[in-house]
């Protein structure tokens, strides 16, 4: 009986202290900066008692966003007003209204001659690479991600004599450059949650820098990339390869970085490769195999400023 008094009393206790740290109220913030696209709502509750915590079951509908680790969401910019419902435990609801956020969305070149030479140019400085590394490429940077950042960077620059110099680009100009004043936007870095980035790990870049083309590789263009995702019990980062110029017998071809290789004493840095896309289809790791019936295959994206399409955002993958 005695115990049982005890359990009583005990019970009693915590639903007491349950009940003055339960959150009561409930703020909302919503942080924005005209020169990004990725906007943050941060969700605060306070108890009874006055502790500050984050939201508890804190539920965002009305626009895709990804939920960030202290029980707020991160969304992207639109070319148009969102209407949002925001939701938190205990029965707390809240709408709001986000205004259309010019500043860095970014826009699709609106010129196709624009597009073309952004395309050949990133292709170009791909295929340079294969050679040797830029001198311009810090080694820090060399994965698969970081070889499509740099060329993705060096086809927006102004190719004169000291960028060839710089980067040193041995080979012909591939044709026209970009028009000046173009994609002024993504000449301030990539977009990420913290705001515009020379940086951007490949996640963001496929979500925030690219749209999807779907699985079908028959629409894939040079410039067009490849991304592949391997799950499991240790998640692995993206893998991205780019598409480039065909070979001579007309087989699509793509460049990617292996990224660095081993750990510790052993570990190296990796290399560029250039594969046929049949050759792929044959992979000896499956993951690596871009079939629609492949969990790893991503599927076929576009760069933004190439797509002519609205910023529409999607949920990251982690």
């Amino acid at each position: 009986m005695k115990r049982i008094r005890i359990l009583a009393a005990t019970m009693v206790v915590a639903a007491a202290a349950f009940a003055m740290l339960a959150p009561v109220r409930h703020r909302v913030t919503v942080e924005s900066n005209a020169t990004n696209p990725v906007k943050h709502i941060r969700v605060e509750s306070r108890s009874l008692l006055g502790l500050k915590r984050p939201g508890w079951k804190v539920v965002l509908s009305g626009a895709p966003g990804w939920q960030d680790q202290d029980g707020g969401f991160f969304l992207l910019v639109t070319d148009h007003p969102q209407d949002l419902t925001l939701t938190a435990w205990p029965g707390y609801r809240q709408s709001l209204m986000l205004a259309r956020t010019m500043g860095l969305s970014p826009v699709a070149l609106r010129e196709e001659g624009d597009r073309e030479a952004f395309r050949t140019w990133f292709v170009a400085i791909l295929e340079q690479q294969l050679e040797a590394a830029s001198p311009a490429w810090e080694p820090a940077q060399r994965d698969c991600a970081g070889l499509l950042r740099f060329a993705f960077r060096e086809a927006l620059a102004g190719h004169t004599t000291a960028w060839r110099e710089r980067v040193a680009f041995t080979s012909g100009p591939p044709g026209q450059d970009p028009s000046p004043g173009f994609a002024r936007p993504w000449r301030a870095g990539f977009p990420t949650p913290e705001g515009p980035q020379p940086f951007a790990r490949s996640l963001y870049l496929r979500r925030l820098s690219c749209v999807s083309m779907g699985r079908d590789l028959q629409l894939a263009r040079p410039g067009d990339l490849i991304f592949f995702a391997r799950g499991g019990a240790r998640s692995q980062p993206d893998h991205a390869m780019a598409f480039v110029r065909p070979d001579v017998d007309g087989a699509s071809m793509l460049i990617y970085h292996t990224g660095p290789e081993g750990s510790g004493a052993i570990r190296q840095p990796g290399e560029i490769r250039r594969a046929r896309l049949d050759d792929l289809l044959h992979h000896p790791d499956p993951d690596f195999r871009p079939l629609p019936e492949n969990p790893a295959f991503l599927g076929l994206y576009r760069w933004r400023l190439l797509a002519g399409e609205p910023f529409e955002p999607s949920l990251p993958r982690s």
